[in-house]
């Protein structure tokens, strides 16, 4: 498995992600990842700080190696996303992680085996590891977990805050996307706020760093879902420590959850039957996907 690190100017951000990433959980002696560090290009110290922690990670002896991608100009959010990774397979799979991500140490063993188990679905679009929280119908809400016994479910919105996509969906996506009129097409969406925050950053010609609302209209376009797991105790397998920069103006200092420390006994079940919701956190009763012969 891949993992695709974003950053560019948050050398402490950077490190705490590293960190965690260096202290992940290996199940069986020859487990290892890939990762791959991409340092957008900006200016200063503070990015040259991130360079040189890019160029000098190391994983655990035996652990995968670690690539560092030094661009020579700035993409912005929406290019640092969609160019970060273009499986060339279906059984490719990879972690997508902003510098201001933190990773739970079992993330790795607990991502393995979703797709082992779940990446046959023709209705996922991708795996979270945040916590799901958020509900994008009008009126919107920031306070509005799924109630699913703490077991994995399927939700319409994606977890921009550590994300695995499945490999054929997002190959598909990315594709479309760059074959469209992008700086001119409006991936609008009816009745999600969503949508209102795009035109915003439209008007303040900030579009290219909005990627998330493409990925909201692809999902909506096909019927795809994101899979979550909201664990006891509000632990999360990736935190947000909200850092400054394109979303947030100032540091918050503190994570949105705490990430999991110790083993939950819910990151062992893997129900046969993923419960769906809408983009109004309602179940979908009538579109449940029996996955018994597994």
């Amino acid at each position: 498995m891949k993992v695709l690190v974003l950053t560019m100017n948050r050398p402490e951000s950077l490190k705490r992600l590293l960190s965690s990433i260096y202290n992940t959980y290996f199940e069986f002696p020859e487990d290892k990842i890939e990762v791959e560090i991409h340092v957008d290009k900006s200016h200063g110290w503070l990015y040259r700080d991130c360079v040189n922690l890019a160029r000098n990670f190391t994983l655990p002896s035996g652990r995968g190696r670690v690539t560092a991608k030094i661009f020579d100009s700035n993409h912005g959010l929406r290019a640092a996303w969609f160019d970060a990774w273009n499986p060339k397979t279906d059984t490719e799979y990879a972690l997508i992680a902003e510098d201001d991500i933190e990773l739970a140490p079992q993330w790795f063993a607990w991502l393995r085996k979703a797709w082992i188990t779940y990446g046959h679905r023709t209705d996922l679009a991708g795996i979270a590891l945040s916590r799901q929280f958020l509900m994008l119908k009008k009126p919107e809400r920031s306070d509005m977990e799924i109630e699913n016994d703490h077991q994995p479910f399927l939700y319409k919105l994606i977890g921009t805050w550590g994300y695995s996509p499945h490999p054929r969906q997002w190959r598909r996506f990315i594709k479309w996307f760059y074959s469209i009129d992008y700086d001119n097409f409006d991936p609008y969406v009816p009745g999600l706020a969503s949508s209102d925050w795009y035109h915003i950053h439209k008007r303040q010609g900030r579009r290219h760093m909005t990627w998330d609302q493409w990925h909201v209209y692809d999902s909506n376009l096909h019927d795809l879902y994101t899979m979550y797991i909201n664990l006891p105790n509000q632990e999360v397998l990736a935190s947000n420590w909200m850092e400054a920069g394109v979303h947030n103006r100032a540091s918050r200092g503190y994570p949105d959850y705490q990430i999991a420390r110790g083993c939950p006994i819910q990151l062992q079940e893997f129900p046969k039957v993923l419960k769906k919701f809408g983009w109004g956190c309602e179940e979908i009763i009538d579109e449940v996907v029996d996955t018994s012969d597994i």
